[in-house]
């Protein structure tokens, strides 16, 4: 599960809040810093894998929910919130 990262896009707002877009599950979130985002992130993710999880047969056979499982495995593997968070690759995204 190394091979299996998650990236996003971060912008900062005209608040100064930092918004963070995740590419690989359509997740976003608006914190009042990036440290802030990322933990929101962080939770909004293994809420999702936990809720994928719950209704496997329903989100696998998605189409556009497939390419989430190996996200979703790896969450539920290593439910460390704040490793999750700090994992995440953000890059800056064009506002």
């Amino acid at each position: 599960m190394d091979n299996i990262n998650f990236t996003a896009d971060r912008f900062v707002e005209p608040d100064y809040s930092v918004t963070i877009s995740l590419n690989e599950i359509d997740i976003i979130v608006n914190g009042k810093n990036e440290e802030d985002a990322r933990q929101q992130l962080a939770n909004s993710i293994l809420e999702y894998a936990q809720e994928f999880y719950d209704n496997y047969s329903y989100y696998s056979s998605a189409p556009n929910r497939k390419s989430h499982i190996p996200y979703v495995f790896k969450v539920l593997i290593n439910d460390d919130i704040v490793s999750l968070g700090e994992g995440i690759v953000c890059r800056d995204g064009n506002n």
